[in-house]
């Protein structure tokens, strides 16, 4: 072979090595992700055909994980989240550490910012301090939400 032809292949081989992931990453990791990129906050039945939004699928999962309460805590303070996301985080720890709440969402509830809201198929912009008091005065049943 000639040494063009070979040094060619190898750095090819090398390209595509280190363009794949060193190891395949988790459903879990995949969930946090997604719902991180979420842009729109969804409980219970929405849409026309009345389905549970993938976001809220991936928080349910997320919540079953035995780290959840850590990964809500992090995705709260993750500025790479949408607000949206932050929601979801806050009903993680709303649902698993109900006595930190408040304090953990002190500062996304003053920040004055607004977030993408879907209840049953009408969707709204609403400043965050309002469904943020309704997570902290009921959770996230999707009851309250529609």
């Amino acid at each position: 072979m000639r040494p063009h032809l070979l040094l060619s292949l190898s750095l090819s081989f090398v390209s595509i090595a280190m363009t794949a992931p060193a190891w395949p990453t988790s459903a879990l990791e995949d969930d946090i992700r997604a719902l991180k990129q979420t842009s729109v906050f969804a409980l219970g039945q929405v849409g026309f055909i009345g389905h549970i939004s993938e976001s809220e699928q991936r928080y349910r999962r997320i919540l079953q994980n035995p780290t959840a309460l850590e990964d809500f805590r992090r995705m709260l303070d993750d500025d790479g989240a949408t607000d949206e996301a932050r929601l979801y985080a806050a009903c993680g720890i709303r649902a698993l550490a109900a006595n930190e709440f408040d304090t953990l969402t002190r500062t996304l509830r003053l920040s004055g910012r607004s977030v993408s809201i879907l209840r049953t198929d009408i969707l709204k912009r609403e400043a965050l301090q309002y469904p943020l008091r309704m997570i902290g005065e009921s959770g996230c049943n999707d009851a309250y939400w529609r």
